[in-house]
C-alpha cells in the first residue's frame, strides 16, 4: 500500500531522458514471477534478515532455512536452531527442515496447514502449498506489527481489523462493508478501493473504478 501511495503521489520531479535511460541498464529480477510470488518474495527480502535473500520463491524455500529464518524473525525464539539442518545438502535433510517449519506453523503460529507435508514443498515444490504457508506467515507478521503500534491495547485480532476497516470506510461516506476476511463480496474490489480512498483520497481515481458485476470488471478493480 505504501509503495502504491508513493507511486501515485511521490512529490518528485519527473525524470529527464538521461535518467530514464538508466532504467535500461537495471536487471529485471521479476521475470517469470506471478503477482503472488513477487509480493511474497519482496516481503521476505524486505525483512532484512542476515543471510536471507530470495530471487526465486519456490526454489528459495525448498530447504526450509528461509522459512525458519522468517518464522524466527516474526516471533523471535520460536525456532530451536539446534534442531535445524544448517547445511541441508541432502533432500531428506531439506524435508526435515520443512517438516519442522510446518510443525511450528501448526503449533506456535496456529496456521491452517491440513495435509501439508515437508516433501510437498522440499521435493515437489508445490506452489499452492508454499504460498499457503508463506501467506499465513506474512499475515502473522502484519498482525504482530499492528500489535506493536498499539502496545497499550490487547493484541490485534481479525475482528478488530475488520471493525477498523468498516469504521474507516463509513467515516469517509462510503456504503460498502465487509463481514470478515472470507467475505465473498470482497472479490469485486470495491470495498478495498473504498478503504484505500478513505485512507488517502489522492491515491485512487474513482473515475477508473469498474462496477464489479462481471469477472472482467472485478479483475480490473483488482489490478487497479
Amino acid at each position: 500500500f505504501v509503495a502504491g501511495l508513493f507511486n501515485a503521489c511521490p512529490a518528485l520531479e519527473p525524470l529527464d531522458e538521461e535518467e530514464l535511460k538508466l532504467f535500461d541498464e537495471l536487471e529485471d529480477d521479476d521475470v517469470g514471477d506471478s503477482r503472488e510470488e513477487r509480493a511474497f518474495r519482496l516481503w521476505i527480502n524486505s525483512l532484512g534478515i542476515d543471510g536471507v535473500y530470495v530471487d526465486n520463491l519456490y526454489d528459495g524455500v525448498r530447504d526450509g532455512l528461509v522459512l525458519l529464518s522468517v518464522m524466527d524473525h516474526v516471533q523471535p525464539g520460536v525456532v530451536e536452531w539446534s534442531k535445524v539442518n544448517r547445511k541441508p545438502g541432502m533432500v531428506f535433510k531439506q524435508v526435515e527442515n520443512v517438516n519442522y517449519a510446518i510443525a511450528i506453523g501448526k503449533g506456535e503460529f496456529k496456521f491452517s496447514l491440513v495435509g501439508v507435508a515437508g516433501s510437498d514443498i522440499a521435493v515437489d515444490g508445490s506452489k499452492k502449498l508454499s504460498l499457503a504457508l508463506i501467506w499465513q506467515l506474512m499475515r502473522a507478521h502484519l498482525v504482530s506489527f499492528l500489535a506493536t503500534l498499539k502496545s497499550k491495547t490487547p493484541r490485534s485480532t481479525d475482528s478488530a481489523m475488520v471493525r477498523w476497516a468498516n469504521e474507516t470506510v463509513e467515516a469517509a461516506g462510503y456504503a460498502s462493508r465487509m463481514k470478515d476476511f472470507g467475505d465473498k463480496s470482497l472479490a469485486d474490489g470495491l470495498f478495498l478501493l473504498d478503504l484505500l480512498t478513505a485512507v488517502e483520497r489522492r491515491c485512487v481515481n474513482r473515475d477508473l473504478l469498474a462496477d464489479g458485476a462481471t469477472d472482467e470488471s472485478r479483475l480490473l478493480n483488482a489490478k487497479y
